[in-house]
């Protein structure tokens, strides 16, 4: 708006000028022919300004300018944006410590531990100054040794083979042991004279004839307690035992089971036999 006043007023300045210089011209071409030109008259004032006229055309876009160079972030401007962060300060003095805090309640009564591995045994110690061993007393007399019941017997056949022995106490002919002599070999029978817990066995050999068995009890008063047998084919024994509690007089002896069982043989290689013995006296 301002460019296009100052063209019209430069205008209107120059339709001025001309038109002065024109009625000069004139007044000097009326002088020449009929006066003398007198003294140019002072140039009047500036006359008022003229109106706006009409608007130029819009001028060419003018060329991108170059794009100018990158300013730094102006941290340290006076303009008073922040600075560049400066170097990282040294480390500032350790404070007084704090005061204590208030005690807190007591916990809770944890479980018992599990018991920790025995302790090593420690050594013997030594007497005190206060207390010394005593002298060996003197060795007392031998005192009597107390009287030990026994009874015991092994009686076998050997000499003579049993054979085919009847249903009745078996009467062994060979007397190995027989302490206290209460196994009588004439009746086959042992009688207890001590009472007490008695420990028996019997061992039965039969022969090699083809289908013989052997089968012995051991009786006690008449009444059978215990037995064994044998029917294998060939030579073969048979042995069992038994544990009693007798009182004196009690009988107790051995006896084939019956007939079909009463194969006995007996020799150097082989034995039948009964034995016993006082285990303790009651």
């Amino acid at each position: 708006m301002y460019l296009g006043f100052n063209m019209y007023f430069t205008i209107f300045i120059q339709l001025v000028v001309i038109h002065v210089i024109h009625s000069v011209q004139t007044d000097t071409e009326a002088c020449n022919s009929f006066c003398i030109p007198g003294i140019p008259g002072i140039p009047g004032n500036h006359g008022n300004p003229g109106t706006s006229g009409p608007q130029g055309l819009n001028g060419e876009k003018g060329l991108k300018g170059e794009q100018g160079m990158k300013g730094d972030d102006g941290r340290n401007s006076l303009d008073g944006i922040p600075g560049k962060l400066g170097p990282k300060g040294p480390q500032g003095i350790i404070g007084l410590p704090g005061t204590n805090g208030v005690k807190g309640e007591q916990g809770m009564k944890g479980n018992n531990g599990r018991n920790g591995l025995d302790g090593l045994k420690g050594q013997k110690g030594t007497h005190g100054l206060t207390e010394r061993a005593g002298e060996n007393g003197v060795k007392g007399e031998k005192g009597e040794q107390a009287s030990q019941k026994k009874s015991a017997f092994t009686a076998i056949f050997h000499s003579t083979s049993p054979g085919r022995h009847t249903t009745s106490p078996m009467k062994y002919n060979s007397i190995i042991t027989n302490v206290g002599n209460h196994y009588n070999k004439e009746t086959g029978k042992f009688v207890c004279i001590i009472p007490g817990v008695y420990v028996f066995q019997v061992t039965s050999r039969k022969n090699n004839v083809s289908g013989a068995k052997v089968r012995t009890r051991i009786m006690k008063n008449g009444d059978v307690l215990i037995a064994t047998i044998t029917e294998a084919d060939g030579y073969n024994s048979a042995s069992t035992m038994v544990v009693l509690d007798l009182v004196s007089g009690d009988g107790v002896w051995t006896q084939p089971y019956d007939t079909n069982h009463n194969y006995y043989t007996a020799g150097d290689f082989g034995h039948c036999s009964f034995s016993g013995f006082l285990l303790y006296a009651a």
